[in-house]
């Protein structure tokens, strides 16, 4: 018998990432035609949406881009890796959030030079790519940070909360972070409609909790504007008009 209940001091220390093939895509598709009339607009709109929202905040730039290629990675490469910080709170107590690279292990962006490593897991990926006949926006999640439980390798294999078939507790953060990523991948996927997307794809690949207008609370999908109101001043790092 499961128990959902398992309450710990800091849930973040269990996340981490799915080995294999676990993971949500949230897929937009351009013809080649459609999305090169009105490239350097999107481009600038979706830093602006990534900045907003502080998930998958470019490192460098928009001057770095390759427009001949329209292709993102420039806005987050740095020497031979890619960083794509998204800012999560760590504990319910922090008074700032934390520029996340990786969350196993768990990396800042600034400390990211002598600890990053290409295992590590990304918060949330976004990729930008270019094809013959097509363009192709993906948003790419691997982990389990921002559901209301936590159930994983981490939680099977600790003793002390009762290994497998006990799930922790994660709601005090995702409370914090989701309702951010969930209002970002619905303006996410306004954008890309607003710029000429004619197709949109969602697959789930075993995750719990995820749909296609992100991330389910009791069923239930919870946007920033939702909850901005019962948020401490220092927690509101959205800068929007409720």
């Amino acid at each position: 018998m499961k128990r959902f209940d398992i309450k710990v001091d800091k849930s973040s220390d269990y996340w981490c990432d799915f080995e294999g093939e676990l993971c949500v895509y949230y897929n937009y598709t351009w013809n080649k035609e459609s999305f090169l009339n009105d490239r350097i607009n999107f481009i600038k709109k979706y830093i602006e949406l990534t900045e907003k929202y502080k998930i998958a905040v470019p490192i460098n730039s928009f001057d770095v881009l390759d427009l001949e290629t329209t292709s993102l990675y420039s806005l987050y490469k740095k020497d031979s890796n890619y960083y794509f910080p998204s800012y999560l709170f760590l504990n319910s107590n922090d008074k700032v959030a934390q520029k996340i690279v990786s969350i196993d292990p768990l990396i800042t962006l600034e400390n990211s030079k002598t600890k990053f490593s290409s295992h590590g897991s990304i918060p949330i990926r976004i990729e930008l790519i270019m094809r013959e006949y097509e363009t192709e926006l993906i948003c790419y999640i691997d982990n389990d940070i921002f559901n209301l439980w936590i159930d994983n390798k981490k939680t099977k294999r600790d003793p002390n909360i009762g290994g497998k078939g006990f799930w922790v507790d994660n709601s005090e953060l995702a409370y914090l972070n989701t309702p951010r990523l969930n209002s970002f991948l619905r303006d996410l996927k306004k954008l890309c409609f607003d710029y000429g997307a004619n197709k949109f794809e969602f697959e789930n690949l075993g995750l719990n909790d995820f749909s296609e207008d992100g991330v389910l609370f009791d069923r239930e999908v919870i946007y920033y504007e939702d909850t901005v109101g019962l948020l401490m001043p220092h927690q509101k790092i959205v800068k929007i008009t409720i």
